[in-house]
């Protein structure tokens, strides 16, 4: 069975919806219902909670099952991992980790298009690398300004994996420098956020994950860490690997 949904998932890639029929703005994926499937099952199956549950043998666990899920479609593994990798990343912000870790850690698939405070299971994505830069990330030219307490970004983001996720790490310049926000695709009162997908790639392999490139435009943000610490707290492959990981380069 989860051969067949991977093979439905590569062969019915995922679609852009950008404007709804009465021309507002959507900027959301749909997929076929394979996907969803085989998303659920690798994170019920606890392909981002066990390492962080507490249990025995978590770490373990979950190389397995990134094994295991990578047999079936290795597209998949995309969001899974970033969500994986986004818990430890979220130690810096004691406020974010409160609203998200639980999600992140439920165990529950919830595709839903609605703010994180409303579901039981959300995902994280990244979206870090820009034209400039490429996997250069000291290279980003996207901005940051302070609204209150928070934050708006302007900028393009040339990749960005998985943008049906429910927030994404990202990387933005302030005055003191490279730093590291949590851009949620929905606001808290239910809005959505201005988070606008320009495009999908087209890509060789992967095609059953969606990759976007994408347009910050005063996109409500709150800051992970501390500012100007960007490089060096960001953003769960990138802190323990030095680099954004392969399926964030470019091409």
């Amino acid at each position: 069975m989860p051969g067949a949904l991977g093979e439905a998932a590569r062969r019915h890639p995922p679609e852009l919806a950008t404007f709804d029929r009465h021309g507002r703005r959507l900027d959301e994926v749909r997929f076929v219902p394979a996907y969803h499937r085989l998303m659920r099952l690798g994170l019920e199956g606890g392909y981002a909670a066990l390492p962080w549950q507490g249990g025995p043998g978590g770490q373990v666990a979950h190389a397995a099952l990134v094994y295991l899920m990578t047999q079936v479609e290795p597209g998949l593994c995309c969001p899974m991992t970033m969500t994986y990798a986004a818990v430890p990343a979220l130690e810096a912000g004691a406020d974010l980790a409160a609203l998200w870790r639980p999600r992140l850690i439920s165990g529950l698939y919830d595709p839903s298009t609605i703010a994180v405070g409303g579901k039981a299971g959300a995902t994280l994505g990244m979206a870090m690398t820009e034209k400039q830069g490429g996997s250069d990330l000291r290279g980003s030219s996207t901005v940051a300004v302070r609204d209150g307490e928070d934050w708006r970004l302007t900028g393009h983001k040339w990749f960005c994996s998985a943008p049906m996720s429910d927030g994404f790490l990202t990387l933005a310049r302030t005055d003191a420098g490279l730093s590291c926000f949590l851009v949620p695709r929905w606001l808290p009162d239910g809005s959505r956020n201005a988070i606008r997908l320009m495009r999908l790639k087209d890509k060789m392999g992967n095609r059953a994950n969606a990759s976007a490139e994408i347009e910050y435009e005063g996109a409500w943000a709150q800051m992970l860490g501390e500012e100007g610490q960007g490089s060096a707290r960001s953003c769960g492959w990138c802190t323990t690997r030095g680099s954004t990981p392969p399926w964030h380069r470019r091409g």
